[in-house]
């Protein structure tokens, strides 16, 4: 066993990278893609003969993966909160920011207003009248909160 570890070639290293890219291409959500990183480095470091021990060259690929890993997890981590999709299926929320002309008065703060071919329950702070400006400033389950702009 020994001497197989000490036959270990920078070829080794690339392969085992290869198919830790191709495990994540499975779906692993990012955890090989670290491990791959500091496979390809050990085998970097192999080729240009900066490492010749089995030890060490399995001690440097756990602290490449480990540092990999946190900075891909670092860098990466912001990217799902940045997704336009993340109300894809929350209509009422795409309206947010929106500016209407109100059809119909709004009174006691409660009323309707039809948006594209929906007609949706709305809420205000105070009594508004038809053909004021307003504008979606928040939802809450279905209903819109408006007010005038």
């Amino acid at each position: 066993m020994i001497e197989q570890l000490e036959a270990l070639s920078y070829w080794h290293w690339v392969i085992f990278g290869l198919l830790l890219l191709a495990g994540e291409a499975l779906g692993a959500a990012g955890f090989l893609i670290g491990l791959a990183v500091a496979a390809f480095g050990i085998g970097a470091l192999l080729a240009t003969g900066l490492v010749h021990d089995w030890q060490i060259q399995f001690l440097l690929f756990a602290l490449l993966s480990v540092v990999a890993s946190v900075v891909f997890w670092k860098f990466f981590r912001g990217q799902n909160t940045k997704d336009d999709a993340v109300n894809i299926n929350n209509r009422a929320a795409q309206l947010i920011g929106r500016k209407l002309t109100l059809q119909a008065d709004v009174d006691n703060g409660q009323g309707k207003i039809q948006i594209g071919d929906t007609l949706w329950k709305v809420e205000a702070e105070n009594d508004l009248k038809a053909g004021m400006l307003i504008e979606v400033y928040a939802s809450e389950g279905m209903v819109l909160h408006i007010r005038e702009v």
